[in-house]
């Protein structure tokens, strides 16, 4: 019996604030298909025991092809969903494992500095040019459960340098979720959540110092976080 092998990749979309708005990192695309065309960060998942390639995880396939491609690795990454068909690559029939990355600007500004990625706005208005694949769509599952999963844990904190203020954390969640947070509300199940602790470090604003918080945990969950959730 012959066995036909489906086409397996791992694509990252990999998140950032900047300038108001959420931003998506792409790579210029220069082979075909879709040559000319941004892309994800993304590559095939290596599983041939003859060539000693063999990627424990997807997720371990994600992390190889980023410190690969970018010299890049994520504070936070997490795999979210597998988009698969035959439609989707005109090569053959086609798997993704997409995982979403998230990171500070000041790092993933590097990036696009050293012209590896560029950034696009998707949130709350999204300019995205035109993509190769199905990669609008990745995005769009990626943005999905980052909204879901920022109304009930500590997600979007990974947005944020290490140390951040607490009202910074308060609009980043505003932004994504598309909420209007009571300060003393979101400052109250945070603290009583114990997810955060207070860092070493003031963080001044306008000349007013406040202080430092960091994560306890990755991700801690936290029941009816965000208002209207």
């Amino acid at each position: 019996m012959t066995f036909q092998n489906p086409i397996l990749t791992v694509d990252v979309v990999i998140l950032t604030l900047a300038e108001g708005q959420l931003q998506v990192a792409l790579m210029p695309r220069t082979e075909a298909p879709f040559a000319g065309r941004a892309m994800l960060p993304g590559g095939f998942v290596h599983g041939d025991p003859a060539t000693g390639k063999v990627d424990k995880s997807t997720t371990q396939a994600a992390l190889r092809i980023l410190k690969h491609k970018l010299a890049f690795t994520p504070r936070h990454l997490e795999q979210v969903y597998t988009e698969s068909g035959p439609t989707r690559d005109p090569r053959g029939w086609s798997a993704s494992v997409i995982h979403l990355a998230l990171h500070e600007y000041a790092v993933v500004e590097t990036l696009v500095a050293a012209g590896r990625v560029s950034l696009h706005p998707v949130h709350p208005t999204p300019r995205l040019p035109p993509l190769a694949f199905d990669h609008r769509h990745l995005i769009d599952i990626a943005l999905g459960r980052l909204k879901a999963k920022a109304t009930y844990s500590t997600l979007l904190a990974h947005l944020l340098p290490p140390v951040f203020r607490l009202s910074d954390l308060r609009q980043a969640y505003e932004l994504v979720c598309g909420t209007t947070e009571n300060k003393a509300n979101f400052r109250r199940k945070m603290l009583a959540a114990d997810a955060l602790e207070p860092a070493d470090l003031l963080i001044g604003s306008g000349g007013r110092p406040a202080e430092g918080y960091r994560l306890r945990e990755d991700i801690t969950l936290i029941e009816g976080l965000i208002s209207g959730a």
